[in-house]
């Protein structure tokens, strides 16, 4: 099976304040490629609780650039291609809202939630929580960093397929009544708001810097 697994970290609550993408190909069930892109959110602005979560910060990514001027590397990765990721309600949602606030048009491929496949194909584990689920998988990974949390999505969906002898995504459908997702141009994805997670008074951390174009 051919598949890209996707993870974003934000900057902020805000959908558009990627400031890390990681990437996982899989070909043929085995993975050929890993990467992680460091990207400079606009504005540059971070909240003290996601630094907490990733421990990306203004400095690293300052001089990185924007995710308009990544595009057409990332696009490659997803283009009529299956990606998954964990909790595809938040990676595809914030795909589409970053496109949506460059004017970017959507690419096309389909995609599937290995959180809705996990809670199937695994119903007897208490959380589905990507690092929950894969200790209990005995998959290890350094949570919270895009880089393995991409790897990490891939790895799940590999055990899937193994432990059900599945081998696509029809199949993996069918086996557990979930919907392949589609992106394609000019579709309509919701991308409203989340709520912040951060104190009400909590205020951005604030990096100024005029120099956007950093090397790639």
């Amino acid at each position: 099976m051919n598949f890209t697994a996707i993870d974003f970290e934000t900057a902020t609550s805000k959908y558009t304040s990627i400031c890390s993408m990681g990437i996982c190909v899989v070909e043929n069930n085995v993975i050929t490629e890993r990467k992680e892109i460091f990207i400079r959110p606009e504005p540059l602005e971070f909240h003290e609780y996601n630094i907490k979560i990733h421990g990306i910060t203004p400095n690293a990514v300052k001089d990185k650039p924007q995710f308009n001027e990544y595009w057409e590397q990332i696009r490659p990765y997803l283009e009529n291609r299956l990606v998954v990721a964990h909790n595809t309600s938040f990676d595809i949602t914030a795909l589409c809202a970053t496109l949506d606030f460059y004017n970017i048009p959507y690419p096309k491929f389909q995609y599937m939630c290995t959180v809705k496949l996990s809670q199937k194909a695994y119903p007897e584990l208490k959380s589905h929580k990507l690092n929950n689920l894969c200790d209990a998988l005995g998959i290890t990974f350094s949570h919270h960093h895009a880089y393995d949390d991409a790897y990490a999505c891939a790895m799940v969906l590999l055990r899937i397929l193994y432990d059900y002898s599945l081998l696509n995504a029809n199949e993996l459908a069918e086996c557990f009544d979930v919907k392949i997702g589609k992106l394609y141009p000019g579709c309509k994805v919701s991308t409203h708001q989340r709520e912040p997670k951060q104190k009400k008074n909590a205020q951005p951390r604030r990096f100024h810097n005029s120099n956007t174009h950093g090397s790639l």
